[in-house]
Protein backbone atom coordinates (compact mmCIF):
# COMPACT_ATOMS: atom_id res chain seq x y z
CA UNK A 1 0.00 0.00 0.00
CA UNK A 2 0.92 3.86 -0.12
CA UNK A 3 -0.58 6.54 -2.19
CA UNK A 4 -2.63 7.38 -5.13
CA UNK A 5 -1.68 9.99 -7.68
CA UNK A 6 -4.17 12.30 -8.79
CA UNK A 7 -2.75 13.27 -11.69
CA UNK A 8 -2.98 9.49 -13.34
CA UNK A 9 -4.27 7.04 -10.58
CA UNK A 10 -1.16 4.92 -10.38
CA UNK A 11 -0.26 3.79 -6.96
CA UNK A 12 3.17 5.22 -5.36
CA UNK A 13 5.35 4.08 -2.61
CA UNK A 14 4.54 5.64 0.88
CA UNK A 15 8.02 6.82 1.14
CA UNK A 16 8.57 8.19 -2.57
CA UNK A 17 7.01 12.14 -3.02
CA UNK A 18 7.17 12.06 -6.50
CA UNK A 19 4.97 10.21 -9.10
CA UNK A 20 6.35 8.49 -12.31
CA UNK A 21 4.20 10.80 -14.14
CA UNK A 22 6.21 14.31 -12.52
CA UNK A 23 3.48 14.54 -9.82
CA UNK A 24 5.08 15.61 -6.64
CA UNK A 25 3.31 15.47 -3.21
CA UNK A 26 3.93 17.85 -0.02
CA UNK A 27 5.07 16.03 2.69
CA UNK A 28 1.91 16.58 4.89
CA UNK A 29 0.07 14.66 2.32
CA UNK A 30 2.25 12.08 2.04
CA UNK A 31 2.18 11.46 6.13
CA UNK A 32 -1.74 10.92 5.57
CA UNK A 33 -1.25 8.36 3.16
CA UNK A 34 1.37 6.23 4.85
CA UNK A 35 -0.02 3.10 6.29
CA UNK A 36 1.13 0.49 9.07
CA UNK A 37 0.26 -2.85 10.32
CA UNK A 38 -1.71 -3.14 13.10
CA UNK A 39 0.10 -5.63 16.07
CA UNK A 40 -3.22 -6.68 17.26
CA UNK A 41 -5.35 -8.11 14.14
CA UNK A 42 -2.03 -7.11 11.80
CA UNK A 43 -4.93 -4.94 9.90
CA UNK A 44 -3.27 -2.14 7.57
CA UNK A 45 -4.08 1.01 8.89
CA UNK A 46 -3.11 4.61 7.59
CA UNK A 47 -0.40 6.31 9.77
CA UNK A 48 -2.84 9.68 11.03
CA UNK A 49 -5.21 7.05 12.50
CA UNK A 50 -5.49 6.85 16.13
CA UNK A 51 -7.32 3.37 16.75
CA UNK A 52 -7.28 0.40 14.14
CA UNK A 53 -10.40 0.37 12.14
CA UNK A 54 -10.72 -3.45 12.64
CA UNK A 55 -9.32 -4.53 16.37
CA UNK A 56 -9.60 -0.72 17.75
CA UNK A 57 -5.59 -1.06 18.94
CA UNK A 58 -4.74 1.86 20.42
CA UNK A 59 -1.22 3.19 18.60
CA UNK A 60 -0.69 6.18 21.28
CA UNK A 61 -1.06 3.91 24.16
CA UNK A 62 0.34 0.59 21.86
CA UNK A 63 -2.01 -1.02 23.47
CA UNK A 64 -5.86 -2.93 22.69
CA UNK A 65 -8.41 -0.14 23.30
CA UNK A 66 -10.76 -2.08 26.10
CA UNK A 67 -13.79 -0.17 24.85
CA UNK A 68 -13.77 -1.12 21.40
CA UNK A 69 -16.72 -3.32 20.63
CA UNK A 70 -14.73 -5.95 19.39
CA UNK A 71 -12.34 -6.21 22.16
CA UNK A 72 -15.78 -6.11 24.77
CA UNK A 73 -16.89 -9.02 23.12
CA UNK A 74 -13.68 -11.05 23.54
CA UNK A 75 -13.93 -10.14 26.89
CA UNK A 76 -17.45 -10.99 27.50
CA UNK A 77 -16.26 -14.37 26.18
CA UNK A 78 -13.26 -15.11 27.98
CA UNK A 79 -12.83 -15.14 32.13
CA UNK A 80 -11.46 -15.82 35.02
CA UNK A 81 -12.72 -19.02 37.38
CA UNK A 82 -11.89 -18.71 40.33
CA UNK A 83 -10.08 -22.21 41.98
CA UNK A 84 -11.20 -22.53 46.02
CA UNK A 85 -10.46 -24.90 48.58
CA UNK A 86 -12.25 -24.63 51.37
CA UNK A 87 -11.21 -27.50 53.75
CA UNK A 88 -10.89 -27.35 57.55
CA UNK A 89 -8.10 -28.72 59.17
CA UNK A 90 -10.10 -29.11 62.22
CA UNK A 91 -12.92 -31.21 60.33
CA UNK A 92 -10.37 -32.87 58.21
CA UNK A 93 -8.73 -33.86 61.29
CA UNK A 94 -11.86 -36.06 62.75
CA UNK A 95 -12.25 -37.70 59.62
CA UNK A 96 -8.16 -38.31 59.57
CA UNK A 97 -7.92 -40.03 63.09
CA UNK A 98 -11.50 -42.07 62.49
CA UNK A 99 -9.91 -43.43 59.25
CA UNK A 100 -6.36 -44.29 61.12
CA UNK A 101 -8.16 -46.28 63.93
CA UNK A 102 -10.22 -48.14 61.84
CA UNK A 103 -7.68 -49.20 59.52
CA UNK A 104 -5.43 -50.24 62.09
CA UNK A 105 -8.10 -52.28 63.76
CA UNK A 106 -9.34 -54.10 60.58
CA UNK A 107 -5.92 -55.06 59.58
CA UNK A 108 -6.06 -52.51 56.76
CA UNK A 109 -9.39 -53.54 55.17
CA UNK A 110 -11.10 -50.47 56.57
CA UNK A 111 -8.18 -48.78 54.10
CA UNK A 112 -10.60 -48.74 50.80
CA UNK A 113 -13.80 -46.86 52.79
CA UNK A 114 -11.15 -44.53 54.81
CA UNK A 115 -10.18 -43.60 51.02
CA UNK A 116 -13.31 -43.00 50.34
CA UNK A 117 -14.34 -40.62 53.03
CA UNK A 118 -11.15 -38.77 52.41
CA UNK A 119 -11.65 -38.13 48.04
CA UNK A 120 -15.04 -37.32 49.20
CA UNK A 121 -14.16 -34.41 51.31
CA UNK A 122 -11.33 -33.07 49.29
CA UNK A 123 -13.12 -32.91 46.54
CA UNK A 124 -16.43 -31.15 48.14
CA UNK A 125 -14.07 -28.60 49.33
CA UNK A 126 -12.84 -27.55 45.82
CA UNK A 127 -14.42 -25.39 43.89
CA UNK A 128 -14.10 -24.18 40.47
CA UNK A 129 -16.26 -20.86 39.85
CA UNK A 130 -18.19 -21.97 42.94
CA UNK A 131 -19.08 -25.20 41.78
CA UNK A 132 -17.48 -28.49 44.10
CA UNK A 133 -16.55 -30.96 42.25
CA UNK A 134 -17.81 -34.87 43.87
CA UNK A 135 -15.84 -38.22 44.09
CA UNK A 136 -18.57 -40.85 43.12
CA UNK A 137 -15.98 -43.55 44.02
CA UNK A 138 -17.06 -46.71 46.22
CA UNK A 139 -15.12 -48.61 48.90
CA UNK A 140 -15.63 -52.80 47.10
CA UNK A 141 -13.82 -51.64 43.92
CA UNK A 142 -11.01 -49.94 46.04
CA UNK A 143 -10.98 -52.87 48.10
CA UNK A 144 -10.70 -55.41 44.24
CA UNK A 145 -7.85 -52.99 43.73
CA UNK A 146 -5.92 -53.41 47.19
CA UNK A 147 -6.46 -57.40 47.12
CA UNK A 148 -4.55 -56.96 43.69
CA UNK A 149 -1.68 -55.17 45.27
CA UNK A 150 -1.16 -57.11 47.46
CA UNK A 151 -0.90 -60.32 46.21
CA UNK A 152 1.49 -58.98 43.50
CA UNK A 153 3.82 -57.33 46.41
CA UNK A 154 3.32 -60.79 48.03
CA UNK A 155 4.94 -62.26 44.41
CA UNK A 156 7.59 -59.79 44.78
CA UNK A 157 8.63 -60.47 49.07
CA UNK A 158 8.71 -64.10 47.98
CA UNK A 159 10.66 -64.44 44.98
CA UNK A 160 12.80 -61.64 46.53
CA UNK A 161 13.59 -63.48 49.71
CA UNK A 162 12.87 -67.28 49.32
CA UNK A 163 12.89 -68.09 45.45
CA UNK A 164 15.33 -65.40 43.75
CA UNK A 165 15.36 -67.28 40.38
CA UNK A 166 11.87 -66.58 39.81
CA UNK A 167 12.40 -62.51 40.96
CA UNK A 168 13.07 -61.74 37.03
CA UNK A 169 10.16 -63.69 35.75
CA UNK A 170 8.13 -61.88 38.64
CA UNK A 171 9.94 -58.48 36.89
CA UNK A 172 8.64 -59.40 33.66
CA UNK A 173 5.11 -59.73 34.73
CA UNK A 174 5.33 -57.03 36.70
CA UNK A 175 6.44 -54.78 33.26
CA UNK A 176 3.76 -56.68 31.35
CA UNK A 177 0.62 -55.38 33.53
CA UNK A 178 1.84 -52.11 34.10
CA UNK A 179 0.61 -50.54 31.49
CA UNK A 180 -2.87 -52.13 32.31
CA UNK A 181 -2.52 -50.41 36.13
CA UNK A 182 -2.31 -47.03 34.37
CA UNK A 183 -5.21 -47.06 32.47
CA UNK A 184 -7.23 -48.83 34.52
CA UNK A 185 -6.31 -46.19 37.18
CA UNK A 186 -6.52 -43.38 35.19
CA UNK A 187 -10.14 -44.86 34.10
CA UNK A 188 -11.15 -45.64 37.57
CA UNK A 189 -10.20 -42.21 38.91
CA UNK A 190 -11.76 -40.46 35.95
CA UNK A 191 -15.08 -42.03 35.62
CA UNK A 192 -15.77 -41.33 39.25
CA UNK A 193 -14.88 -37.78 39.52
CA UNK A 194 -17.40 -35.62 38.68
CA UNK A 195 -18.17 -31.47 38.11
CA UNK A 196 -21.24 -30.18 37.45
CA UNK A 197 -23.58 -33.46 37.13
CA UNK A 198 -20.82 -34.66 34.72
CA UNK A 199 -18.00 -37.30 35.10
CA UNK A 200 -14.22 -37.40 33.37
CA UNK A 201 -14.05 -40.11 30.85
CA UNK A 202 -10.23 -42.08 29.71
CA UNK A 203 -9.90 -43.88 26.56
CA UNK A 204 -6.83 -44.82 26.52
CA UNK A 205 -5.58 -48.40 25.52
CA UNK A 206 -3.60 -50.76 26.50
CA UNK A 207 -1.59 -50.33 22.98
CA UNK A 208 -1.13 -46.67 23.74
CA UNK A 209 -0.23 -47.57 27.27
CA UNK A 210 2.87 -50.19 26.21
CA UNK A 211 4.32 -47.39 23.66
CA UNK A 212 4.12 -44.82 26.39
CA UNK A 213 5.78 -46.96 28.53
CA UNK A 214 8.17 -48.62 26.65
CA UNK A 215 10.71 -45.28 26.88
CA UNK A 216 12.38 -46.39 22.98
CA UNK A 217 12.72 -50.06 23.69
CA UNK A 218 15.00 -49.85 26.51
CA UNK A 219 13.02 -50.76 29.50
CA UNK A 220 12.06 -54.20 27.48
CA UNK A 221 16.10 -54.23 26.97
CA UNK A 222 16.88 -54.14 30.40
CA UNK A 223 14.29 -56.85 31.55
CA UNK A 224 15.59 -59.11 29.04
CA UNK A 225 19.09 -58.24 30.36
CA UNK A 226 18.06 -59.51 33.98
CA UNK A 227 16.35 -62.66 32.71
CA UNK A 228 18.06 -64.10 30.11
CA UNK A 229 21.76 -62.96 32.11
CA UNK A 230 23.72 -62.49 29.05
CA UNK A 231 27.62 -62.17 28.94
CA UNK A 232 28.64 -58.31 29.83
CA UNK A 233 25.23 -57.59 30.79
CA UNK A 234 26.55 -55.28 33.39
CA UNK A 235 27.46 -52.70 30.89
CA UNK A 236 24.60 -53.05 28.78
CA UNK A 237 22.55 -52.92 31.78
CA UNK A 238 24.26 -49.83 32.81
CA UNK A 239 24.32 -48.28 29.09
CA UNK A 240 20.65 -49.09 28.75
CA UNK A 241 20.13 -47.17 32.63
CA UNK A 242 22.34 -43.92 31.56
CA UNK A 243 20.54 -43.38 28.38
CA UNK A 244 17.21 -44.16 29.96
CA UNK A 245 18.30 -41.23 32.72
CA UNK A 246 19.10 -38.88 29.79
CA UNK A 247 16.10 -39.67 28.24
CA UNK A 248 13.78 -39.49 31.62
CA UNK A 249 12.28 -36.11 30.73
CA UNK A 250 11.11 -37.09 26.80
CA UNK A 251 9.49 -40.26 28.89
CA UNK A 252 7.55 -38.03 31.34
CA UNK A 253 6.45 -36.04 28.59
CA UNK A 254 5.33 -38.96 26.57
CA UNK A 255 3.16 -40.33 30.04
CA UNK A 256 1.74 -36.70 30.47
CA UNK A 257 0.74 -36.80 26.89
CA UNK A 258 -0.80 -39.75 27.12
CA UNK A 259 -3.00 -39.47 30.26
CA UNK A 260 -4.21 -35.96 29.09
CA UNK A 261 -4.21 -36.47 25.80
CA UNK A 262 -7.09 -39.46 26.43
CA UNK A 263 -9.18 -37.65 28.79
CA UNK A 264 -12.07 -35.88 28.24
CA UNK A 265 -14.88 -33.94 30.13
CA UNK A 266 -18.33 -32.95 28.26
CA UNK A 267 -17.05 -33.99 25.11
CA UNK A 268 -14.10 -32.40 25.14
CA UNK A 269 -10.80 -34.07 24.92
CA UNK A 270 -7.51 -32.88 26.60
CA UNK A 271 -4.71 -31.42 24.80
CA UNK A 272 -1.01 -30.99 26.22
CA UNK A 273 1.89 -29.20 23.66
CA UNK A 274 4.63 -29.07 26.41
CA UNK A 275 8.20 -30.45 24.85
CA UNK A 276 10.59 -32.71 25.90
CA UNK A 277 13.12 -29.80 25.70
CA UNK A 278 11.29 -28.37 28.44
CA UNK A 279 11.08 -31.31 30.73
CA UNK A 280 14.60 -31.68 30.42
CA UNK A 281 15.18 -27.48 31.09
CA UNK A 282 13.40 -28.39 34.26
CA UNK A 283 15.47 -31.59 35.68
CA UNK A 284 19.30 -30.17 34.42
CA UNK A 285 18.20 -27.16 36.39
CA UNK A 286 17.01 -29.18 39.80
CA UNK A 287 20.23 -30.66 39.12
CA UNK A 288 22.13 -27.81 38.75
CA UNK A 289 20.74 -26.65 41.86
CA UNK A 290 21.77 -30.28 44.18
CA UNK A 291 25.32 -30.40 42.70
CA UNK A 292 26.73 -27.62 45.06
CA UNK A 293 25.28 -28.99 48.16
CA UNK A 294 25.90 -32.36 47.61
CA UNK A 295 29.54 -30.72 47.46
CA UNK A 296 29.28 -29.15 50.55
CA UNK A 297 28.31 -31.93 52.04
CA UNK A 298 30.51 -34.77 50.92
CA UNK A 299 33.75 -31.95 51.99
CA UNK A 300 32.03 -31.51 55.73
CA UNK A 301 31.61 -34.96 56.04
CA UNK A 302 34.89 -35.98 55.15
CA UNK A 303 36.16 -33.33 57.58
CA UNK A 304 34.23 -34.63 60.48
CA UNK A 305 35.50 -38.38 59.82
CA UNK A 306 39.24 -37.29 59.68
CA UNK A 307 39.33 -35.10 62.72
CA UNK A 308 36.80 -36.77 64.63
CA UNK A 309 36.98 -40.58 63.65
CA UNK A 310 33.22 -41.26 63.76
CA UNK A 311 31.62 -42.54 61.39
CA UNK A 312 28.14 -41.95 63.16
CA UNK A 313 28.68 -38.25 63.86
CA UNK A 314 29.97 -37.26 60.20
CA UNK A 315 26.71 -39.20 58.71
CA UNK A 316 24.24 -36.61 60.51
CA UNK A 317 26.59 -33.78 59.40
CA UNK A 318 26.28 -34.64 55.78
CA UNK A 319 22.29 -35.60 56.18
CA UNK A 320 21.01 -32.57 57.46
CA UNK A 321 22.49 -30.41 54.41
CA UNK A 322 22.04 -33.51 51.87
CA UNK A 323 18.34 -33.69 52.80
CA UNK A 324 17.62 -29.70 52.73
CA UNK A 325 19.44 -30.05 48.94
CA UNK A 326 17.33 -32.77 48.33
CA UNK A 327 13.94 -31.16 49.47
CA UNK A 328 14.95 -28.12 47.50
CA UNK A 329 15.68 -30.04 43.91
CA UNK A 330 12.34 -31.94 44.49
CA UNK A 331 10.67 -28.76 45.15
CA UNK A 332 12.18 -27.41 42.42
CA UNK A 333 10.89 -30.20 40.11
CA UNK A 334 7.30 -30.27 41.53
CA UNK A 335 6.82 -26.33 41.24
CA UNK A 336 8.60 -26.01 37.80
CA UNK A 337 7.53 -29.55 36.52
CA UNK A 338 3.79 -28.94 37.65
CA UNK A 339 3.52 -25.27 36.29
CA UNK A 340 5.00 -26.56 32.87
CA UNK A 341 2.31 -29.38 32.74
CA UNK A 342 -0.51 -26.51 33.48
CA UNK A 343 0.61 -24.43 31.44
CA UNK A 344 0.56 -26.15 28.24
CA UNK A 345 -2.65 -28.16 29.42
CA UNK A 346 -6.09 -27.50 27.47
CA UNK A 347 -9.65 -29.17 27.80
CA UNK A 348 -12.30 -27.35 25.46
CA UNK A 349 -12.44 -23.59 26.40
CA UNK A 350 -10.05 -24.14 29.43
CA UNK A 351 -6.80 -22.75 29.66
CA UNK A 352 -4.90 -23.35 33.33
CA UNK A 353 -1.92 -21.46 34.79
CA UNK A 354 0.17 -22.25 37.41
CA UNK A 355 2.35 -20.12 39.58
CA UNK A 356 4.20 -22.39 42.13
CA UNK A 357 7.13 -21.22 43.08
CA UNK A 358 10.53 -23.46 44.46
CA UNK A 359 11.43 -21.49 47.24
CA UNK A 360 7.43 -21.24 48.42
CA UNK A 361 6.99 -25.47 47.88
CA UNK A 362 10.48 -26.01 49.66
CA UNK A 363 9.28 -24.24 52.56
CA UNK A 364 6.09 -25.76 52.22
CA UNK A 365 7.73 -29.19 52.42
CA UNK A 366 9.99 -28.86 55.59
CA UNK A 367 7.57 -26.67 57.81
CA UNK A 368 5.60 -29.85 57.32
CA UNK A 369 8.21 -32.37 58.13
CA UNK A 370 8.79 -31.00 61.11
CA UNK A 371 5.86 -30.37 62.02
CA UNK A 372 4.52 -33.87 61.69
CA UNK A 373 7.82 -35.36 63.19
CA UNK A 374 7.69 -33.34 66.42
CA UNK A 375 3.73 -34.14 66.76
CA UNK A 376 4.57 -37.88 65.78
CA UNK A 377 1.97 -37.77 62.96
CA UNK A 378 -1.20 -35.59 64.77
CA UNK A 379 -0.22 -32.48 62.53
CA UNK A 380 -0.64 -34.57 59.46
CA UNK A 381 -3.91 -33.06 58.59
CA UNK A 382 -2.51 -29.45 58.97
CA UNK A 383 0.19 -30.24 56.54
CA UNK A 384 -2.50 -32.16 54.19
CA UNK A 385 -4.86 -28.88 54.29
CA UNK A 386 -2.03 -26.14 53.59
CA UNK A 387 -0.19 -28.21 50.69
CA UNK A 388 -4.29 -28.42 49.02
CA UNK A 389 -4.82 -24.60 49.81
CA UNK A 390 -1.68 -23.66 48.56
CA UNK A 391 -2.11 -25.43 44.95
CA UNK A 392 -5.97 -23.90 44.44
CA UNK A 393 -4.22 -20.78 45.39
CA UNK A 394 -1.58 -20.81 42.78
CA UNK A 395 -3.68 -22.19 40.49
CA UNK A 396 -5.99 -19.86 37.78
CA UNK A 397 -8.53 -21.17 35.17
CA UNK A 398 -9.27 -18.80 31.97
CA UNK A 399 -12.56 -20.18 30.17
CA UNK A 400 -13.06 -18.89 26.92
CA UNK A 401 -16.78 -19.56 25.77
CA UNK A 402 -18.94 -20.90 28.62
CA UNK A 403 -19.25 -23.56 30.93
CA UNK A 404 -22.36 -24.81 29.01
CA UNK A 405 -19.94 -25.96 25.66
CA UNK A 406 -19.19 -28.84 27.75
CA UNK A 407 -22.24 -31.15 27.30
CA UNK A 408 -22.86 -34.49 28.75
CA UNK A 409 -23.03 -37.56 26.89
CA UNK A 410 -24.06 -41.48 27.44
CA UNK A 411 -20.42 -42.35 28.52
CA UNK A 412 -19.92 -38.79 30.98
CA UNK A 413 -23.34 -38.59 32.87
CA UNK A 414 -23.47 -39.41 36.66
CA UNK A 415 -26.56 -41.72 36.89
CA UNK A 416 -24.44 -43.68 33.70
CA UNK A 417 -21.11 -43.87 36.16
CA UNK A 418 -22.15 -47.32 38.12
CA UNK A 419 -24.16 -49.43 35.70
CA UNK A 420 -20.59 -51.55 35.30
CA UNK A 421 -20.13 -51.45 39.22
CA UNK A 422 -20.08 -55.06 39.66
CA UNK A 423 -17.19 -55.85 36.81
CA UNK A 424 -14.32 -57.24 38.79
CA UNK A 425 -12.18 -55.67 36.08
CA UNK A 426 -13.54 -52.19 37.02
CA UNK A 427 -11.35 -51.72 40.33
CA UNK A 428 -8.95 -48.57 41.72
CA UNK A 429 -5.28 -49.93 41.47
CA UNK A 430 -4.15 -46.71 42.53
CA UNK A 431 -2.90 -46.73 46.49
Amino acid sequence: MGWICPACGLNCLDSSVRCSCGFELDDSLVESTKVRLCPGCLQHNYADQNDCRKCGFDFRLNKPNPDHKLNRDRAGLSRELTVRFSGSVREYFRIWIVNLCLTLLTAGIFSAWAKVRKKRYFYSHTMLDGTPFQYLGRPVPILKGRVIAAIAFSAYYVSSHFFTEMLPYVFLAGAVLAPWVIIRSAAFNARYSSFRNMTFRFDGSYADAVKATCAWILIPVLLIDIIFRWPGRYAVTAAALGIFGLLFPWWIRRLKNFIIGHTAFGGKKGEFSATGGQFFKVYLSAGLLFIPVAIVTAVMGSTVFSFLKDSQLSFLVTAVPGYAGYVLAYAYIKAHGDNLVWDHTRLGGLRFTSTLRAGGMAKLYLTNALAIIASLGLMTPWAVMRTLKYRADNLQVRLEGDLSDFSGTEKSVVQAAGAELGDFFDVDLSL
